[in-house]
């Protein structure tokens, strides 16, 4: 996977990018059929744009449920991994 793309979008942008509303995507997210959002603070979260360019991507190649939830545990793989890289290439 590619170094990932920090911006973060809100989740209402990413409701829309995926064409799905907020409840949808929220029940979603808790089958862990979609990447959880990170939180912004006590009332406010996003999402990482790219994490959610590969979930649209899965859609668009008719990935099945199983293979979403699949992809879902590899992108919080990634995103540990990558903030890791970074914090280490900072503190260096």
């Amino acid at each position: 996977m590619t170094a990932p793309n920090y911006k973060i979008i809100r989740f209402a942008e990413a409701a829309k990018m995926v064409g799905k509303g907020r409840s949808t995507l929220w029940r979603e997210i808790k089958e862990r059929r979609f990447i959880p959002p990170l939180s912004l603070g006590s009332r406010s979260n996003g999402f990482i744009e790219s994490e959610i360019q590969a979930m649209i991507a899965a859609l668009a190649v008719g990935f099945n449920d199983e293979q979403i939830t699949e992809l879902v545990k590899k992108l919080l793989v990634e995103r540990e991994v990558q903030a890791k890289r970074l914090l280490e290439a900072v503190a260096a």
